[in-house]
């Protein structure tokens, strides 16, 4: 079995009940995990009528936060909701405007299934001939700024972080979602770093794998704001310190301590 969680955040007026509904009944083998992140308006609504169309309703979860936490804990809260489900194996995550669309994320996953050898495998943007990577421009060079940022804060030659189409097995997700993220949409970064302390920068670039996407269309309607483009380089620098602090000086929580070892690195 394989869990998707779908972080959702005020989406009454673009979630896509249809394509969830016809994926519901297409693919038995999933189990989707709305995670309702404090919505204002009707999400939560919107996904309850979206599980009652449902072939396979006991196949939805719907998760619902009381107040907005950021997409990170949405997604850290949904993941550990699926963890809770012993036949699932593989657990990931997508965005609720399937930019990535589902079909797309099964190519994802199944790669991940047949390649043991990978604990996650990414979607990954890639610009090029055959495929229909549709940004704006202005997003795409913002894009390349910050995913630059991030290779030279990781250290590890990344083309698309920040996608938001990512599967791992479940022994990965169960280590990397165990305690809250520092950021609330960076935190595709700290899964990375995450996984460098517990694995080592040797060994973490053999259990990474970017799949490039066929197909990613923009949506209109992010969350994320130039504002928040602009506050990246510091949140960037806030992360890189914690978890530097975190690996030098190994100031754990005994909570922490339980997922993470304790070896130099």
């Amino acid at each position: 079995m394989i869990g998707i969680v779908i972080p959702c955040y005020n989406e009454a007026s673009r979630l896509k009940v249809t394509e969830f509904v016809q994926f519901n009944k297409e693919h038995s083998k999933y189990v989707l995990c709305f995670v309702n992140d404090g919505s204002k308006d009707d999400t939560l609504q919107q996904l309850e009528i979206l599980k009652k169309k449902c072939t396979y309703p006991e196949k939805i979860e719907i998760v619902s936060l009381t107040q907005n936490s950021g997409k990170a804990e949405a997604v850290r809260t949904g993941i550990n909701t699926l963890l809770n489900m012993e036949n699932i194996q593989y657990i990931g995550y997508l965005d609720a405007d399937l930019s990535t669309s589902l079909d797309e994320y099964t190519h994802v996953v199944d790669y991940l299934c047949n390649n043991p050898e990978f604990s996650i495998v990414c979607g990954s943007r890639i610009k090029r001939m055959g495929a229909d990577i549709s940004r704006e421009v202005y997003r795409h060079y913002i894009g390349r700024f910050i995913a630059t940022l991030i290779s030279i804060i990781l250290r590890l030659p990344f083309y698309d972080t920040q996608c938001g189409a990512k599967v791992f097995t479940r022994n990965l997700a169960e280590n990397c979602f165990s305690i809250p993220f520092v950021s609330k949409w960076l935190f595709d970064v700290e899964i990375f770093l995450r996984m460098k302390i517990r694995y080592g920068t040797g060994n973490v670039q053999q259990l990474i794998y970017e799949y490039p996407l066929q197909r990613w269309i923009h949506a209109d309607g992010s969350k994320i704001g130039l504002k928040d483009v602009f506050y990246t380089p510091l949140q960037l620098f806030h992360i890189s310190n914690h978890y530097n602090l975190f690996k030098k000086y190994k100031v754990e929580s005994l909570q922490t301590a339980k997922h993470f070892d304790k070896e130099p690195i």
